[in-house]
This record gives C-alpha cells, structure tokens and sequence, in this order.
C-alpha cells in the first residue's frame, strides 16, 4: 500500500469517524475502495460512494453480521437467515423448531420462553424475523414488539406475532405496536411456513 493511499485512507478514516486500521481491513478484504483508486482497473470510485459503502458494512454489522457475512450481503449473495421464536408453551416452541428445520434445514433458530429472555436473546442472535406469542408472562409480547420498533439497531427485524384472539380489534392492535404480520392459533403448518416464505423472502 503506497502513500498516496494511505493519506486517501486517512481522510477517509477521519471524516467518518472510525480508525485507519479499521478501514484498510475493510479494503484488504474487498468490502471497500478507497475513494480515488479503480475496482478491478474498471472504475473509479468518490469518496461519497466509499463513505455509503462504509455506512453499510456499519449498519450490517450493529445487526450482529460478521465481516464475511457483511462481505456476502455486499455482493448481494444470501446467507443463513436467523428466527427467534418467542412462546411460553414449549410444546408449541418445539413443534414450530421442528417444522422450521424440516423446511428451511440452513436456517438458524433460536427459541425463548418469555420476553425478557428474547430482549436478551435479540440483542445477542439479532434475528432476521421473530415469531412472537403475544400473551407472554411477565413482559407481554406487545411489549417486545414496541421495544424492536423504539430500537434503531433492531427496527429492521422483521415480527410474526402469533395471538389466540382473532378480531378486527385485535388485528389493530398488532398492527399498531408494530408486527409485520400475524396468525391466529390454532394455525396450520402450512399457512405458518407460507407466513415465513412472504416475509423473508417476498420477491
């Protein structure tokens, strides 16, 4: 790495507050180019495209993403998606890993019992969707789904509730505290799995 380089690192380290070192290991792994130098002898890249990518690689990895992960998600290639389910009956929790499993087997999936154990499990899993029982003891899960929504770094996780109540007031009220969408117990396992298809992949 020359000097002419290094100073174009430099500026671009001090403008968007992060360290030196920090962005020439973004640039060694390929996740950036450094503003003024060509991709592949093709192009030439401003500083605002450098600093974009930088906010996105930032952005990614609030999200719990790691650098290979981010490298992938730059290039537009998939991951593993993530599931947090939320559910105080384990019978229902075990039934829904199960059927997660059989149909998405690359899928990872988590599984909390109440809400203060998912609030810690998504600052710590950051899932792509959580499927989310509403009537949880203690901090109920229209609690947890406002909390994700109030939450810059969670606001982009996507929310299933699930609620034993089906009513025009109830389907409001969900929408309202922020869920992406919801199903009614009892649901069959099919509508369920056509629930996580929309929501994670809607092209």
């Amino acid at each position: 790495m020359d000097n002419e380089e290094l100073l174009k690192i430099s500026a671009v380290a001090e403008q968007a507050q992060v360290a030196g070192s920090t962005i020439r290991h973004y640039t060694d792994m390929g996740l950036i180019r450094v503003a003024g130098y060509t991709d592949g002898g093709q192009r030439l890249y401003s500083k605002t495209e450098t600093l974009e990518r930088l906010a996105r690689i930032q952005a990614f990895s609030r999200r719990g993403l790691t650098l290979p992960e981010i490298k992938m998600a730059m290039e537009g290639k998939s991951r593993s998606k993530k599931i947090l389910i939320v559910d105080d009956e384990q019978e229902v929790s075990e039934l829904l890993v199960e059927l997660l499993k059989s149909k998405f087997p690359d899928y990872q999936v988590r599984v909390a019992g109440d809400g203060f154990t998912a609030g810690r499990l998504i600052g710590e899993f950051f899932p792509d969707l959580i499927v989310l029982d509403l009537m949880l003891p203690g901090v109920d899960g229209f609690h947890v789904c406002r909390q994700i929504r109030q939450d810059p770094l969670l606001s982009g996780i996507l929310v299933l509730a699930i609620t034993g109540f089906d009513s025009s007031e109830m389907k409001k009220k969900i929408m309202d505290c922020g869920a992406n969408d919801y199903l009614a117990k009892p649901m069959e396992n099919s509508e369920f799995i056509a629930r996580i298809k929309k929501l994670l992949n809607p092209s």
